[in-house]
């Protein structure tokens, strides 16, 4: 063990060296059954100081055993490690920016089948003559006609209709039959929007009286060419002047999320084109809409479902890709513009006059749905308590169970007390008399007074030189006490 190397001292061996020789002279000149110590401490440099900002102290501590050995043992104080280099402080790490949580979207709305099993309802005395679109909530079915908006409780055949609202004049309301919430589409002012103006706000409204629950804004004004909106699994999308589609993320306050997913690829058909062999027919007052579909078998694949009147159809249009899949067809669907479904009946509604032998007919048909969870039925009625089982008769014995393992060693047992101490015995008998030692042998080797005289000369000698260390090791103990009264005065 190289004690300078630790302590970090190059000029540390002469007084290393000294303190160990005058350990060990003390150590042959003083009991031997006593154990000796000694330190050993070193002042750092004063361009080690600079470095540090102020000294620290490094001592070891030299022992010399009863046994002889000497033993040598480091100490540090508590503001210095001196086996390791001082670390800095790393600067603390920048914080985190929070993550904005993704808004995570209602289930997703699909249509497996429509059928055209239908029944009907006149509106006519409700409704007057045939006008705007048609939506549905979870509840209700709701319908613009001339005369105003009417109201029927949603059931095949619907219930219960009433004129909600007369003279409600020309309106954009869409219901998502997911969330079963109402929303409104507004232009740059915030007035109803029709076809070629610019789609900007949606109003969110409260079905119980159709009053404003909160204005929201879309991330990127649209500019409507034909009034074409489907809603579903909060989701709205709509067609712009230039054939391309948007998808909006519904909401009823700040800033709402708008995405360009692209231009319809179908330019043979396309959607907007009413009364045509593959176009959604628009309502007397220039809007139409219907069904937002999201296919989560096929990667959240979007559709639009909606009617094809003249052609008395169903259709499937995927987007962008303007694919066509016909679900169903249904007779006398005259001036159908606008659909809706209703998960938790298994139900599509529609208008359409002159259908099912009624004049303005209110439809509904059964329907095949891939359905999120619907509202909790009531409790059902509790159970009968069961009674007591009788016991059964005794089952017959099992086989042997198999031979267990030799277990394993047990620990060593504690060591048992010490016996009592027996009692001592009797004295022997006296043994017979020795013989008698032999005659001393007479001193032959004198020394001689020559040799007396060197080992008294010798022993001087020796003495001289351990009065000659000891006035060494003062001096030195001296000397150093001056340098650390001068070092202080510094």
């Amino acid at each position: 063990l190289n004690l300078c190397e630790l302590l970090n001292a190059s000029s540390c061996m002469p007084s290393f060296a000294l303190l160990l020789a005058s350990i060990l002279i003390d150590a042959v000149a003083a009991d031997p059954n006593k154990s000796l110590t000694g330190n050993l401490v070193r002042q750092e440099p004063q361009h080690q100081k600079d470095e540090r900002g102020r000294g620290h102290k490094r001592q070891a501590r030299v022992a010399v055993s009863d046994d002889g050995e000497v033993h040598v043992m480091l100490q540090a104080d508590s503001a210095w490690n001196i086996f390791e280099p001082r670390r800095r402080r790393s600067p603390p790490p920048p914080p985190k920016k929070k993550k904005k949580k993704k808004k995570t979207l209602p289930d997703a709305l699909f249509i497996d089948a429509m059928t055209d099993n239908c029944r009907a309802v006149d509106m006519t005395e409700y409704s007057g003559d045939d006008g705007g679109l048609l939506w549905s909530t979870r509840r209700h079915i709701y319908y613009e006609g001339d005369r105003g908006q009417v109201r029927y409780d949603s059931s095949s055949p619907p219930t219960g209709g009433e004129l909600m609202r007369k003279g409600w004049g020309t309106h954009a309301v869409h219901g998502d039959p997911i969330t079963g919430k109402l929303y409104e589409l507004l232009d740059k002012d915030k007035k109803v929007l029709k076809s070629k103006k610019q789609f900007a706000y949606i109003r969110c409204l409260h079905e119980a009286n159709y009053s404003d629950a909160g204005v929201a804004e879309l991330g990127t004004k649209i500019m409507m060419g034909r009034y074409l909106a489907f809603v579903g699994g909060g989701e709205l999308s709509v067609q712009n002047k230039y054939k391309k589609w948007f998808l909006i993320e519904l909401g009823c306050k700040g800033k709402l999320q708008t995405r360009d997913i692209g231009k319809d690829q179908n330019k043979k058909h396309p959607i907007g084109e009413s009364k045509g062999k593959q176009g959604l027919h628009a309502c007397e007052r220039g809007q139409s809409g219907g069904i937002l579909e999201r296919d989560m078998k096929n990667g959240g694949r979007h559709s639009v479902v909606y009617p094809n009147y003249p052609n008395n159809r169903i259709l499937r249009r995927t987007i962008p890709a303007g694919n066509i899949t016909v679900l169903t067809t249904v007779d006398k669907m005259t001036d159908a513009c606008s659909l809706s479904v209703d998960y938790d009946r298994s139900l599509w509604y529609f208008h359409g006059e002159g259908a099912k032998d009624k004049n303005e007919a209110l439809v509904s048909c059964l329907a095949s749905m891939r359905a999120p969870p619907g509202p909790p039925g009531a409790p059902g009625m509790a159970g009968v308590q069961p009674g007591q089982a009788a016991a059964g008769r005794p089952g017959s014995p099992g086989p042997p169970g198999h031979i267990g393992h030799r277990g394993h060693t047990g620990p060593v047992g504690d060591m048992g007390k010490q016996g009592l101490q027996g009692i001592p015995g009797s004295d022997g008998e006296k043994g017979p008399p020795g013989a008698p030692p032999p005659a001393p042998k007479p001193i032959t080797n004198k020394v001689s007074k020559v040799t007396f005289i060197g080992l008294l000369g010798l022993h001087s000698a020796f003495l001289g030189t351990v009065y000659f260390v000891l006035k060494l090791r003062a001096s030195a103990v001296q000397k150093a006490t001056i340098d650390d009264h001068e070092d202080e005065s510094h």
